[in-house]
């Protein structure tokens, strides 16, 4: 299942520029996030939170894009 989300992730990059700052701007929030539970850099729990839901907005956009073309409607 993670390789067909994989070939997907990279046709729908490929052919699609907004799909890839997608996803670009997803793996950039979930490196920093990471970074932060982690304890290597600090915000405010307020921040955090803010990071979290931006991240899991990208997120359903993505999937919601992927359904799309997987649906053969995009």
């Amino acid at each position: 299942m993670a390789n067909d989300v994989d070939r997907m992730d990279a046709r729908l990059a490929e052919a699609n520029g907004h799909y890839q700052a997608l996803m670009d701007r997803h793996r950039s929030l979930d490196e920093r996030i990471d970074e932060i539970e982690q304890g290597r850099g600090h915000v405010d729990d307020l921040e955090l939170s803010r990071l979290k839901r931006e991240r899991l907005y990208l997120k359903q956009q993505l999937e919601f894009m992927r359904r799309n073309q997987a649906l053969g409607t995009e």
